[in-house]
């Protein structure tokens, strides 16, 4: 065991908020709008417990502002904003382009209809290697 508390091989990525909260976003995940609604309709009383227990979907209110401010990063890069290398912290790039390969992979697995509950761990895998 190392000083993170991993033992050697473990794949700490996988266990970030950041992996599942981009993947949910990138494959349809959130809960919103007419989803919400029509699950609102159909649970009728219980809807604020079934809204609460559910996994299919994730609320928007569970995603962390973190996640959010990489997304809103992601968003101008990809719309050909000028960052330069000295505007955002080393880390932040790090991040930045694990959000970039998550989110490209949890698109891609839309068009190809393969989205596993696995993709995070699988996704993560490649980046420890």
């Amino acid at each position: 065991m190392g000083l993170s508390g991993a033992t050697p091989g473990e794949n700490m990525l996988a266990k970030l908020p950041l992996v599942e909260e981009v993947l949910d976003l990138a494959t349809g995940r959130l809960c919103q709008g007419q989803r919400r609604r029509a699950c609102r309709m159909e649970n009728g009383t219980f809807a604020e417990w079934a809204c609460r227990e559910c996994r299919e979907f994730r609320q928007p209110e569970s995603i962390s502002p973190w996640t959010w401010h990489l997304l809103l990063l992601h968003q101008l890069k990809e719309a050909g904003y000028p960052f330069k290398a000295n505007d955002l912290s080393l880390e932040t790039w790090m991040l930045l382009g694990l959000v970039h390969r998550l989110y490209a992979a949890g698109r891609s697995t839309i068009t190809m209809g393969k989205a596993t509950p696995s993709l995070a761990r699988d996704l993560t895998d490649e980046e420890s290697r």
